[in-house]
């Protein structure tokens, strides 16, 4: 039976890319019903939450509206957190939804479906440390990130007055930590241009703490060596084979008894699945709540449910996983807009290549480091400075590619340039 209703369930890289593709090729025709459900009603590109969180970006100019963005390209959007699923009735459940006040807007509602695709994303994993959960700010969606931005706010106000050191500690040196940590010294060298004549650098001190012997440890060796170069040329702390067994108030106690002291605490460290997917207890879900899928996206034991992207579990040929990257998502949506088109016409599915285009990570303006992979010898090539810096903004043209269209996409781009030379070049409010 072809799916004829198709709910994806996750705005983000994956989700958004898929809903877009599949609501521009069978929604606006009226071949299927195309439907989008996420929790917020914003969509910004994850890569960018640490922008979001310092205020280098605006949301208002970055975020897309899924409601506004759905009537475009031909899906309807559903606020909602999924907590349940049923196979066996094809539905799902939705929580309610609340305003800032707690007042319920929305009750716990049942939407119905013929195909499920869960595209979750993932949240990062703090191994059960103690004090981490309720000390540290994990940037993992929009509210985190604007959490974060007002304590930013709040530090820099007081700082103007007292000229005390705001100390910033970071776990996990990953490409959200250093990213962080970069944009963090850039937003420091450019507040006196809006009013915080009394603040410097010298005022920051930025503690970025990795258990691995290397920054970036996912990453080739010299494009760590890369990075830590920067990283060490604007003053980041860098604290690397250290593990942090506490959080307090205070700051971070390391595995030796240590303290590394922090007012303002980020955990950006390990990777799992959202926590909600534990309640979905009809589906294969993994020790590091991820769903587990086989070559096509599809459920491990369900015929009409997908998952892909950071929370789903898929062992490639060579018995590694596929890696939660934003380039694996956007990867699997288009291959599953494929294979969702194909059933729809009574085609065979086409199993999920994932390939390794290499990694780049921003440091702000100061640099970007990364490596390209191709056919170079079979190896990868590294790249640094503006090229690099170049490569990674192309990253996000691609992205709004696939919810725009290319030429749209570029119209886009264009309008948040203009956009941006209005106004501040920080948002400090």
């Amino acid at each position: 039976m072809a799916p004829k209703r198709i709910v994806i369930v996750g705005g983000g890289a994956g989700g958004l890319a898929l809903a877009s593709k599949l609501g521009r090729k069978l929604g606006r025709s009226g071949r299927a019903e195309i439907c989008l459900v996420d929790k917020s009603p914003v969509h910004i590109w994850k890569p960018k939450l640490h922008e979001v969180a310092v205020g280098v970006i605006d949301q208002s100019i970055e975020g897309l509206l899924y409601r506004d963005h759905g009537l475009k390209n031909g899906y309807r959007f559903l606020r909602g957190e999924i907590t349940g699923c049923d196979p066996h009735n094809k539905q799902i459940t939705l929580s309610k939804v609340v305003n800032d006040d707690g007042e319920a807007l929305l009750d716990e509602r049942h939407v119905a479906y013929d195909c499920l695709v869960l595209a979750i994303g993932s949240v990062s994993n703090s191994f059960h440390t103690p004090g981490a959960e309720e000390h540290c700010i994990f940037l993992d969606n929009l509210e985190s990130a604007n959490l974060f931005h007002q304590k930013l706010l709040d530090n820099l106000l007081l700082l103007d007055e007292t000229s005390e050191k705001l100390s910033i500690g970071i776990v996990g040196a990953g490409a959200t930590g250093v990213e962080l940590a970069a944009e963090l010294y850039h937003v420091l060298e450019s507040v006196k241009d809006f009013g915080y004549l009394n603040i410097d650098k010298s005022h920051l001190e930025i503690h970025l703490i990795e258990a691995a012997q290397k920054i970036l440890p996912a990453l080739p060796d010299k494009v760590s060596a890369g990075a830590q170069s920067v990283l060490d040329h604007i003053g980041v702390r860098l604290h690397i084979g250290v593990q942090v067994k506490e959080v307090t108030k205070e700051g971070f106690v390391t595995q030796d008894g240590g303290i590394i002291p922090a007012g303002l605490k980020v955990w950006a460290a390990g990777v799992k699945g959202p926590d909600m997917l534990q309640q979905l207890t009809d589906l294969p879900i993994n020790k590091r709540n991820q769903i587990e899928v086989d070559a096509c996206m599809r459920v491990k034991g369900q015929e009409y449910i997908y998952a892909l992207g950071d929370c789903s579990a898929m062992v490639m040929d060579n018995g590694k996983a596929v890696p939660p990257r934003a380039q694996a998502a956007a990867q699997m949506a288009e291959t599953l807009y494929k294979n969702l088109v194909n059933r729809l016409d009574g085609k065979a599915e086409q199993p999920f290549r994932y390939r390794d285009y290499g990694s780049l990570v921003s440091l702000s303006r100061f640099s970007a480091v990364g490596n390209l992979m191709g056919n170079l010898r079979s190896r990868s090539l590294f790249i640094e400075g503006y090229l690099a810096r170049m490569m990674y903004m192309s990253l996000y043209q691609r992205h709004l590619a696939s919810l725009y269209g290319w030429f749209s996409a570029l119209v886009y781009r264009f309008a948040q340039r203009l956009l941006k030379w209005q106004r501040p070049k920080l948002k400090l409010h």
